[in-house]
């Protein structure tokens, strides 16, 4: 043991001053998290068996837990479907920012495509992406042969379903008509606009529009990302807009889109989130204000996609949570979800007493030591919780084993 010591002491010696060292000696307990991912894998909590997911933690923008089951893997990219409404709203927000025309959450979108004329004239933007325009589905959104603003023509012709603003009916057509708004104020193409905007600050590399075509991008429901960058994108809204440093929403325009838009009692013709603290109408500027505390505050929101892809934000516990896929629904992931959350908020709120009791006996001795080893040559010992085992989880620990326990 003296002799394992020794060499332990002489390697950090040699080579702490150029190795960073995680300052946050904090673990959590994510045992619970790990066991409720592992029983979706066999159809526990969900309708179906899910195949494969990622899932991932953030902790005031630190990754703290990552792992990948099934048949996924970490950072594969899959299909976000409506999780891009989060995405194109944040495009719509930073317009409102700064555009090279008038463009506003109250602007109508007969003042840039004046084909919405009647009963459709005073259609706003902010309508358009909280489900309050009154407009039905349209095939067109998933048309490749036309583009945005093609699309956008063949919408203003569409029979109003409900009078604009009376009624919260869920759906893509109406945010696919305010992009072809966005296109004509911005001056240049909806990708363009997303890469400028959002994708290229957050050097989001594997998160772009697929569906339907360039030309007609799938403004709700066409992005595919990978869980750490939309976890990141998530971040920045967490943050009030900023990223690294930069500002990419103002703080304003991030809090617009973390407000209710439908007023509280509005009818609901259709709604594919039950909540179990809010209405199936909490929207803010495409993004699902899904968790509220008993006074009515918010405490959480979600992007949530069609195939079971969702990242959310726990404002109360500074925490991130993404769960990738394309290989499930919806609807058979939101239960699990919650659950996830709930195990993810208790692991944060009671962090481990001693951060380098590996392995959670209760007493921090040698045992940890030689336990943390044979785990770290074996790839299986993530100290940090960021989905690998490197030099940086050995340093971590090392730190933390020396620092002892408070």
């Amino acid at each position: 043991m003296a002799r394992s010591f020794c060499t332990l002491t002489l390697i950090c010696g040699c080579v702490l001053g150029s190795q960073s060292v995680n300052a946050q000696l904090v673990r959590y307990d994510f045992s619970q998290v790990t066991q409720l991912a592992q029983g979706a894998l066999d159809g526990q909590n969900v309708n179906s068996p899910v195949p494969g997911f990622e899932l991932l933690l953030m902790k005031n923008g630190v990754t703290v837990y990552r792992r990948s089951f099934g048949t996924w893997f970490n950072g594969r990219v899959g299909n976000a479907d409506s999780s891009t409404k989060t995405l194109s709203g944040a495009v719509i927000m930073s317009l409102t920012d700064s555009s090279p025309s008038a463009f506003s959450l109250d602007t109508r979108l007969s003042q840039y495509i004046p084909a919405f004329d009647g009963a459709k004239q005073n259609i706003t933007i902010r309508q358009s992406f909280s489900h309050m325009s009154g407009l039905g589905s349209n095939p067109v959104l998933g048309d490749g042969s036309v583009t945005l603003q093609q699309a956008a023509l063949d919408i203003a012709n569409d029979p109003l379903e409900f009078v604009p603003g009376s009624t919260f009916s869920y759906g893509g057509t109406s945010m696919h008509a305010a992009g072809a708004v966005a296109e004509v104020a911005a001056g240049i193409p909806w990708n363009d606009l997303f890469f400028e905007r959002i994708a290229g600050p957050l050097g989001m590399t594997n998160t772009r529009f697929v569906l339907s075509s360039g030309a007609n991008p799938r403004i709700a429901g066409g992005c595919e990302s990978n869980a750490p960058e939309f976890a990141r994108f998530m971040e920045m809204l967490r943050l009030g807009g900023v990223y690294n440093g930069q500002q990419i929403l103002s703080e304003s325009a991030v809090d617009q889109m973390f407000t209710r838009q439908p007023p509280i009692g509005v009818p609901i013709a259709n709604t594919p989130v039950q909540s179990p603290t809010t209405d199936g109408a909490d929207y803010g500027i495409g993004v699902w204000l899904d968790e509220r505390d008993t006074a009515g505050n918010l405490v959480g929101a979600m992007a949530a996609g069609a195939r079971g892809f969702a990242c959310w934000i726990d404002f109360d516990d500074g925490m991130v949570g993404a769960f990738a896929t394309d290989l499930s629904a919806s609807g058979n992931v939101q239960g699990l979800l919650y659950l996830l959350r709930g195990a993810a908020q208790d692991a944060i709120r009671n962090p481990l007493e001693c951060a380098a009791d590996f392995n959670a006996d209760g007493q921090l001795n040698s045992q940890d030591y030689f336990d943390f080893l044979t785990g770290f040559f074996g790839g299986d010992a993530d100290f940090n919780g960021n989905g690998t085992t490197n030099s940086q989880d050995f340093f971590d620990f090392i730190v933390a084993f020396f620092q002892g326990c408070s």
